[in-house]
């Protein structure tokens, strides 16, 4: 029973830490990337004004932040939280013990959550993806491997079952 706890203790820290760093070099890596950096200082202009200008007609500027703060909630989850969780789960039923597991299906399902999230609105397209779209799959995967490795890292790499 003491081991069961003290592994449920160990996955949760893992899993908390790993979420925290991937939180941080989501922005970061986003801001060292030149071509994604000018498309979100644009973006975010275009937002920022957009979100001023509505919530001063509606005399409420805390429903403005509010929503920001919720898209930029909404992005960590998808990209940080949820693919590793889906890995650390699949991967304790498992019993998956290798760095290769946790880094490679966190970042595949990090990357993939934008098309996930595109087929789930119904808005599957057949053309190819632009270059914008490729750099954000390459850093969504980044991300999430880099969110699975450091939960392998403390988690998952020293415990051995058959012991």
């Amino acid at each position: 029973m003491e081991r069961l706890l003290r592994r449920i203790l160990v996955m949760g820290f893992g899993f908390i830490l790993a979420a925290s760093c991937g939180a941080l070099f989501l922005p970061i890596a986003a801001l060292a990337d030149p071509t994604m950096r000018e498309a979100r200082f644009e973006a975010a202009i275009r937002g920022l004004f957009v979100m001023l200008d509505d919530s001063g007609r509606d005399g409420d500027l805390a429903a403005g932040v509010e929503a920001l703060g919720l898209a930029l909630w909404a992005i960590l989850v998808a990209v940080c939280v949820a693919p590793l969780a889906f890995a650390a789960l699949v991967g304790e039923i498992a019993g998956a013990r290798g760095w290769s597991w946790y880094a490679g299906a966190s970042g595949f399902f990090a990357a993939a959550s934008p098309w996930i999230a595109r087929g789930a609105r119904a808005q599957a397209s057949g053309r190819a993806p632009s270059q914008m779209e490729l750099r954000i799959f390459g850093l969504f995967f980044l991300t999430g491997a880099l969110t699975g490795f450091i939960y392998w890292f403390v988690a998952a790499r020293g415990d051995r079952r058959s012991q």
